[in-house]
């Protein structure tokens, strides 16, 4: 009793600071507490780390690399709202609660990570950055681009949780480690293609191309309900049942 006790407080001070730091909205702290609260009592406690990894290496790397965003995406410095943090680790509170495979968690997460990591990563270095399916430059920043920097970046963040597996799995190998991050980084650059080939982007005759929609832009391309958070959501289903079918 006392240990839940803890964990609850421990929760809210989490949604509390968090929320106060500007890093999450009140509706995003609630949602990451819910989930954090439900991971913890269907999981255990310890699998609590592999979220708190993605989303303390995903803020240490914006506030390290910090950028000046020129796409205006939907991926900016705005505080993490409820729809993003459902949309990022709602399949892992999913999991935990209905008890699937532990190694299908943290593939969510590395492909929550890889993608986080690509994007902080490649527009700060601002390499030449290319549309994945059309092959032409496009802003560093914006969903469906890729670039040598970003693309190191997600593999990189992929890596970052599956090593968790020698913390968390009982069968934890090299094999399994390398598995759950290679399909992490598939999972980013999935991510990449819906960006690219559904997402909605627009192009505004002053900003250009943007996954932001503002006054005086059109339609470009994609659709207009496929938002990023949507994107983000696709890739990490896609790659749990790509991971559930390999595995």
């Amino acid at each position: 009793m006392v240990g839940w006790v803890i964990l609850g407080v421990g929760a809210v001070t989490f949604g509390v600071v968090t929320w106060w730091r500007g890093s999450l909205t009140v509706g995003g702290a609630l949602a990451a507490v819910v989930i954090g609260v439900v991971v913890a009592y269907c999981a255990g406690v310890e699998w609590l780390l592999p979220l708190f990894v993605f989303f303390l290496s995903s803020g240490l790397i914006g506030r390290l690399l910090p950028v000046e965003l020129e796409a205006g995406d939907a991926k900016d410095k705005q505080p993490r709202d409820l729809v993003q943090v459902l949309c990022n680790g709602g399949i892992y509170g999913l999991l935990a609660l209905l008890g699937g495979p532990q190694e299908l968690m943290l593939v969510t997460m590395a492909v929550a990570s890889s993608d986080t990591w690509a994007s902080e990563i490649g527009k700060y270095f601002r390499q030449p950055t290319y549309d994945i399916l059309r092959l032409r430059r496009v802003p560093p920043g914006l969903s469906g681009g890729v670039s040598v920097a970003g693309t190191l970046g997600g593999a990189a963040g992929a890596a970052s949780v599956a090593m968790l597996a020698f913390l968390l799995l009982a069968n934890a190998d090299t094999t399994v480690v390398l598995r759950i991050a290679a399909v992490g980084f598939f999972g980013m650059l999935l991510d990449s293609l819906l960006g690219a080939g559904l997402q909605a982007r627009y192009d505004h005759p002053e900003r250009g191309l943007s996954d932001t929609r503002r006054a005086g832009s059109r339609l470009s391309s994609g659709y207009n309900w496929m938002t990023n958070d949507l994107v983000n959501l696709l890739a990490i289903a896609v790659s749990v049942v790509v991971a559930l079918l390999a595995f």
